[in-house]
């Protein structure tokens, strides 16, 4: 089910971040939202793709970040006790050698996902969330 009023928030407003470790940058990051009112548990999300400049990232090359914990992908599925409050951003780790050039870069979420509230005789509300937007890779002095 489509369900655009919260796709909004899906990207946050944050700019784009290389991640360094030592001299080396092996990736690049940005920041999610849950989009809905309400919160959910991880094991609700069903699917979660990425894609920057329209190149998909495949699944093993992301970590998601929540709460001082990091999870692949494959594992939300397992993550029924992790609750993602609305107010809370996710980290979107990327591991690419060399990161992203500085400069505007487009950025694609979709999610789809259960909400967690609308179980009534076993059939959840799933949503689907697709958001596209530019944000910047600003480069560090």
């Amino acid at each position: 089910m489509d369900f655009q009023a919260y796709n909004k928030i899906l990207i946050c407003p944050d700019d784009i971040r290389n991640v360094t470790i030592g001299e080396q940058t092996v990736g690049y990051s940005f920041k999610i939202k849950y989009p809905s009112y309400r919160g959910a548990f991880l094991s609700c999300i069903e699917a979660l793709k990425f894609w920057v400049d329209d190149e998909e990232i495949p699944a093993g090359s992301v970590a998601f970040q929540l709460g001082g914990k990091e999870f692949l992908i494959e594992e939300l599925p397992e993550c029924f006790k992790e609750y993602w409050y609305v107010r809370d951003a996710a980290t979107i780790q990327v591991f690419k050698d060399g990161g992203l050039p500085a400069g505007e870069h487009k950025i694609r979420v979709y999610m789809k996902h259960r909400v967690p509230y609308t179980g009534y005789f076993g059939e959840y509300l799933v949503l689907d969330s697709d958001m596209t937007e530019i944000r910047t890779l600003r480069e560090v002095q």
